[in-house]
């Protein structure tokens, strides 16, 4: 059996029991396709040991320094996937989530796939901005809010249309005893104002309530498909 394929499918498994019905909706759809395709059952794939519950701490990719958005980033996909958000300093800060290691992977696909989209449309603006002349200074910061903040409205609309799935958003009682046995030392700063670009600021808000972490999936199975019939 494809470790990678069935990796994908629990990942699709783990995403279609999240809080925000459409994502649930769309990950177990793919998943049964995928499970169609290979022929696999879901006893095979649940079988299939890939991880376990054990409770862990991970480092992510994702680190800053000055993009603090970062941080609030990844403590709204920690609050809405069962992980809590801390940071490993060095010579910056580098986001890690702690929770069980399904949870984890989970956060960590949302968390790199966001950070992603925000940096692409980051990019797109400033040459936007540029082209016309204007200062491009704080339109990442204020764009990323609007991101946050719209991706925060967007779970907080799921919840309130599908109540059911709140207690699923409640953080493990294990997790919660190991992670307040951690001795944090030092704070980092993480706090963000906005710099007065309105327009970036709405774009942000308009994309962030648009998010689907269903195709970054989607384009990882296309990608390792092509991969396996290549090799």
């Amino acid at each position: 059996m494809d470790e990678k394929l069935v990796k994908k499918i629990q990942k699709l498994l783990a995403l279609s029991e999240s809080s925000n019905e459409h994502e649930a909706q769309s990950a177990m759809l793919k998943a049964q396709e995928l499970l169609i395709k290979h022929k696999l059952s879901l006893k095979d794939v649940k079988e299939f040991k890939t991880y376990n519950d054990s409770i862990k701490e991970k480092k992510t990719k994702i680190s800053f320094k000055k993009a603090k958005w970062k941080a609030e980033l990844a403590s709204l996909v920690g609050d809405n996937f069962g992980c809590y958000v801390f940071f490993k300093t060095r010579y910056s800060h580098t986001i890690t989530f702690f929770g069980k290691e399904e949870d984890i992977i989970v956060c960590n696909i949302m968390l790199e796939y966001a950070v992603d989209c925000i940096n692409n449309a980051v990019k797109k603006l400033r040459y936007q901005y540029l082209k016309e002349r204007y200062s491009t200074k704080g339109i990442e910061n204020d764009y990323a809010m609007g991101f946050i903040n719209g991706l925060s409205e967007k779970f907080e609309e799921q919840k309130q249309a599908n109540q059911e799935w709140g207690l699923i958003l409640l953080k493990d009682e294990e997790v919660t005893k190991e992670y307040n046995k951690i001795d944090f030392r030092g704070k980092v700063d993480t706090n963000t104002s906005f710099q007065g670009h309105n327009e970036a600021y709405s774009q942000g808000l308009k994309d962030g309530k648009k998010f689907s972490i269903s195709d970054r999936i989607t384009e990882e199975e296309s990608t390792d498909i092509f991969s396996l019939k290549e090799g």
